[in-house]
């Protein structure tokens, strides 16, 4: 049954609902929140590529509405976002940042990856023990998208105040979609709310003070940047940056605690990394299908659609979960069985056609810098499950809030 993620007792839980439902109602309407989803591969590649008949553009919640002249009603100001947007605005605006993304600027960050988790891991490696999550995994990804945007990282704890809200208890299905007039009022709704206006201000006078003395960062490039001739509005600037700031650190943070999981539970594979070390690109595209950072996305459909002989009416919210498809035994062997030698790997952990995630390949550098470091200086490393590792409570990611994890002294 649908539920949320609270513990990995859960995870596995909704694990084996996938595969049941796969196999059982491979589109299904959800009663009580009035959502579609879908499950396999090939139909959860087709809701995330179709953008004609499945939509991203949607009506936001209230508590995410956009505005143009400051908060009202509950509502936040925010500008248009890559997230919600289709063709062929999606694509002018994706081009503004894409080449922060290009292979050869990806990189020339290696360096400086390596250079942060070596500082990061003298910081938390001393004791013998740390809580990964906080000390490496999310750190190591802020710091880089936040060197990108061109915010100072001493703002980490303000970063991460911010995220926290925003992750730790994703809003049910039934929540989300209440009526804009009842999320006003829905406490939740109304700290995530403030939330934005937070992070909309913070930017705000960041890039204010660009304009005046313009550096060599993505915001500044922002300002710059023209569609059609015409400057970017400044709350579409400050709905980027949000944005970035946000998408640019999760994935990973997920990915790299999601990892260390992995190679804990499957130890064969670990000493396979560890001796073949070349294969550690291979190994993160398996952490990326065996345990999808993102479980799933939702769009809207345009028109009547018809998936595995099921009719979805138009202005229905469809929830396609790249986690299920990414266990879909059609198109994965043994998908149950963790295999850092499989190949192909076409898993969608990443989405899949024009809303492909752009950070993707930022998001398997960094991994692929950082890991094999971790792997070598925290010898005989092991989650501490005994600790209580505590997830991200919600339906939409499967990250750690904490992952306690011990290893051996240095030295």
């Amino acid at each position: 049954m649908l539920q949320t993620l609270s513990t990995l007792d859960d995870v596995q839980s909704m694990y084996d609902w996938f595969e049941q439902m796969r196999e059982t109602q491979p589109v299904w309407r959800d009663e009580k929140s009035g959502c579609w989803h879908v499950f396999r591969y090939d139909d959860v590649r087709t809701v995330s590529t179709e953008y004609s008949t499945f939509s991203s553009e949607r009506r936001r919640p209230g508590g995410f509405a956009r505005t143009t002249e400051g908060s009202t009603n509950g509502q936040v100001r925010m500008g248009r976002s890559l997230l919600t947007m289709d063709p062929p605005e999606h694509r002018q605006y994706r081009n503004l940042v894409s080449y922060a993304f290009t292979p050869r600027a990806i990189d020339r960050l290696r360096g400086r990856v390596a250079d942060i988790t070596q500082h990061l891991l003298d910081e938390a490696g001393g004791s013998g023990k740390m809580d990964f999550a906080t000390e490496i995994a999310y750190p190591l990804p802020t710091i880089v998208i936040a060197e990108l945007l061109g915010v100072p990282t001493s703002d980490r704890p303000l970063f991460k105040r911010w995220a926290d809200v925003l992750l730790s208890r994703q809003l049910s299905d039934a929540e989300f979609f209440r009526p804009q007039n009842e999320q006003r009022d829905h406490p939740e709704m109304q700290r995530i709310s403030h939330t934005f206006e937070e992070m909309s201000d913070y930017f705000r006078q960041r890039l204010e003070e660009r304009k005046c003395t313009p550096g060599e960062d993505m915001m500044s490039d922002l300002l710059k940047a023209s569609i059609d001739g015409e400057h970017l509005s400044m709350e579409d600037t400050i709905s980027f940056c949000i944005i970035l700031l946000l998408a640019g650190h999760v994935t990973t943070t997920n990915l790299l605690s999601q990892a260390i999981r992995c190679f804990d539970k499957h130890p064969h594979a670990l000493e396979q990394v560890r001796r073949q070390p070349e294969m550690m690109p291979q190994a993160i595209e398996e952490v990326l299908r065996y345990a999808s950072p993102v479980w799933r996305l939702v769009r809207t459909t345009k028109e009547a659609a018809t998936i595995a002989g099921v009719t979805i009416p138009k202005n229905e919210m469809v929830f396609a979960w790249l986690a299920s498809a990414n266990r879909d035994e059609r198109q994965f062997p043994e998908p149950e069985h963790f295999d850092v030698t499989r190949t192909p790997n076409r898993h969608v952990a990443f989405g899949h056609g024009i809303h492909f995630c752009i950070g993707a390949p930022l998001s398997r550098m960094e991994a692929a810098v950082a890991l094999p470091i971790i792997l070598t200086r925290l010898a005989h490393l092991r989650v501490a499950y005994e600790e209580s590792p505590e997830l991200f409570e919600g339906r939409a990611l499967f990250g750690f809030k904490r992952l306690p994890i011990t290893f051996e002294k240095e030295g």
